[in-house]
């Protein structure tokens, strides 16, 4: 009698429609917008603080929709509810190309925040963690791998765009190349839980993951107790610092600018950082499941010191380079370390409630990185006083992970 073939595990379809949506939302587009301020600052006469505002207007807006993301997208089909969010931010990038006026791109910023929040930072990490059980931390670090492989693909040819059809023309362009990557996958393959296909999560064991009623175990902190607890206000705080970094990554292309190399280099660095961002989340990915997400992330924190001393001290091509692919380590932070913590902390519970309060904090703080950032350099004329503040936010992140695990082991998990 022949053995019947394996059947193939429809998580990992999951993991490769999650690594497009990576890629085509927060690589394609917010980790590689930085490569139109320049050309749409020197057009229409913005200071770079201007435009860049539009980012901080998305982080806020977010404040305000992110607490019921978990709760919508585990109600609602997952796949109407992406695939309308991302048409609707598709359309805001789109209408860029339109635009006059400073507060037109802020008024896109609010689309990415209502819209994007169902896009950007949450379905990922609830994704990967309802789809599997085993070697999550990897398997999150290939999917958050692809923002850094989108951004690291699509920023040259942003600027390519622009060179050859003009800013406004490449913003179309732009919303139509990233439809074509993320749609098929929202409104075809995503389904919330695998008990939505009758299926199980990969790595599932019935000894180890069955509780007394023959039904897949869900253990954690339940989200009132939770969330009210120091260790959350701890987390919380962290990811908002996190997000600050953000900030860092859109002006790297006027960095470069502003040191006297042109746009291309400029677009190198921001390829730089996410080529460090795609091996960081992938070598990472693979320690946080072997020697802790704690020990990880302080690794992590003193790379991104290493790259912004790079960036304050280092003028040639090759140690900037380096320095940004360190810097790139940041991504990571918030695309994988942070839902990782939270669900050691928390448990899978009400993991998708939680880490959508959680992300709060990264339009509470995080929506100050690229308005300061873009600020100080009008006000100073150089990027090194943000550098520097770059370093400080490294130990505060520090702190204040330590002090949330310390706390959060007092919290008693339930089923």
């Amino acid at each position: 009698m022949e053995k019947s073939k394996p059947r193939f595990n429809y998580a990992f379809l999951i993991l490769i429609g999650t690594c497009f949506l990576y890629a085509g939302g927060l690589g394609g587009i917010l980790d590689a917008a930085g490569v139109f301020f320049v050309p749409v600052c020197k057009d229409l006469g913005f200071a770079r603080g201007d435009i860049a505002m539009y980012l901080s207007v998305y982080l806020l807006s977010s404040v305000f929709v992110m607490p019921f993301v978990g709760n919508v997208l585990s109600k609602y089909n997952i796949r109407v509810v992406m695939s309308t969010a991302f048409i609707l931010t598709a359309a805001a990038v789109a209408l860029m190309g339109t635009y006059t006026q400073a507060w037109q791109w802020w008024a896109s910023g609010v689309v990415f925040g209502v819209a994007g929040s169902f896009i950007f930072l949450i379905p990922g990490p609830i994704l990967i963690a309802n789809w599997f059980v085993k070697r999550k931390g990897l398997f999150l670090g290939i999917a958050a791998a692809s923002s850094g492989v989108g951004a690291a693909v699509l920023t040259p040819i942003y600027t390519l765009l622009i060179e050859a059809l003009g800013w406004r023309s490449a913003y179309f362009a732009m919303a139509i190349i990233l439809c074509v990557l993320v749609l098929p996958w929202t409104l075809f393959v995503f389904r919330f839980k695998p008990s939505d296909m009758g299926l199980k999560p990969y790595g599932f064991d019935p000894e180890k993951d069955l509780n007394a009623q023959g039904e897949y175990k869900e253990r954690g902190v339940p989200y009132k107790k939770g969330v009210r607890s120091f260790s959350f206000i701890c987390i919380f705080f962290f990811t908002g610092f996190i997000a600050y970094f953000a900030g860092f990554n859109l002006h790297l292309p006027g960095f470069a600018n502003s040191i006297g190399y042109d746009a291309l280099f400029g677009a190198s660095l921001v390829s730089a950082a996410s080529i460090g961002s795609i091996f960081d989340k992938l070598i990472f990915g693979f320690l946080n499941d072997k020697i802790g997400i704690r020990r990880t992330t302080y690794i992590e924190l003193s790379l991104i010191t290493i790259g912004f001393l790079g960036f304050i001290f280092c003028e040639g091509q090759v140690a900037l380079v380096c320095a940004a692919i360190l810097f790139g380590t940041q991504t990571s932070l918030y695309s994988v370390n942070e839902p990782l913590i939270v669900q050691s902390i928390f448990g899978l519970k009400d993991y998708p409630r939680l880490i959508s309060m959680a992300r709060v904090g990264t339009g509470v703080i995080g929506c100050l990185g690229p308005i300061t950032v873009g600020y100080l350099y009008d006000y100073t004329g150089s990027y090194i006083p943000s550098f520097f503040v770059g370093i400080g936010i490294c130990v505060i992140a520090g702190t204040l992970m330590t002090l949330g695990f310390r706390a959060g082991k007092k919290l008693t998990w339930e089923e």
